[in-house]
């Protein structure tokens, strides 16, 4: 009895992929997935961090797991760019002008984000207070130059539900990742 149960959930799971999408979709289902892992993985950067007690093992604590975040935030931001720069072969200029508008905001979140790796970086060699202070002052002021790009490169793809180019306009339309970029990153 249960072979048949096992074959229906496989044929509804077989239902759900997306190997029906255009190229174009699957593109765009990919930047869109990458932007939501990267979306993710930096509000988590400091989500439960503990700064309130900065003794030298506290210290070196905290700056190594603010240092995994960041590495986890980096390689995020790297399955981004390896997303958008995979247009598919013989995409039209629309699809083609939409990769390059999005892999050059992806370089000013990629800025951001070395900015907050060369202040984590501080912080692990910080010795007083004050260099402790300052370390995190210059990650904080990183990660909102990177929460920034990271949202203006979320409205550029949410634009693109809208865009003037039918196929540009479809794929983002159609991507099922994409419907979290459609409303700034929470479910439609």
């Amino acid at each position: 009895m249960r072979r048949p149960i096992l074959g229906l959930v496989a044929v509804a799971l077989l239902a759900g992929c997306s190997s029906e999408d255009s190229a174009e979709t699957q593109w765009a289902d990919g930047v869109c997935s990458a932007w939501n892992e990267l979306s993710s993985d930096l509000r988590g950067v400091t989500d439960g961090l503990n700064v309130d007690s900065l003794s030298p093992e506290a210290l070196d604590q905290l700056s190594s797991e603010i240092t995994e975040r960041v590495d986890a935030v980096q390689a995020s931001a790297e399955n981004l760019a390896e997303a958008i720069a995979d247009t598919p072969e013989g995409a039209d200029q629309a699809v083609e002008s939409a990769q390059q508008e999005l892999g050059d905001e992806a370089g000013d979140v990629r800025a951001g984000l070395d900015a907050t790796g060369q202040a984590v970086q501080s912080l692990s060699g910080a010795t007083t207070g004050q260099d402790i202070t300052s370390a995190l002052s210059d990650a904080q002021a990183a990660l909102t130059q990177t929460g920034q790009a990271l949202g203006t490169l979320g409205d550029t793809v949410a634009g693109y539900v809208s865009a003037a180019d039918d196929t540009l306009r479809q794929a983002f339309d159609d991507a099922q990742s994409c419907q979290q970029t459609h409303t700034g990153g929470t479910s439609s």
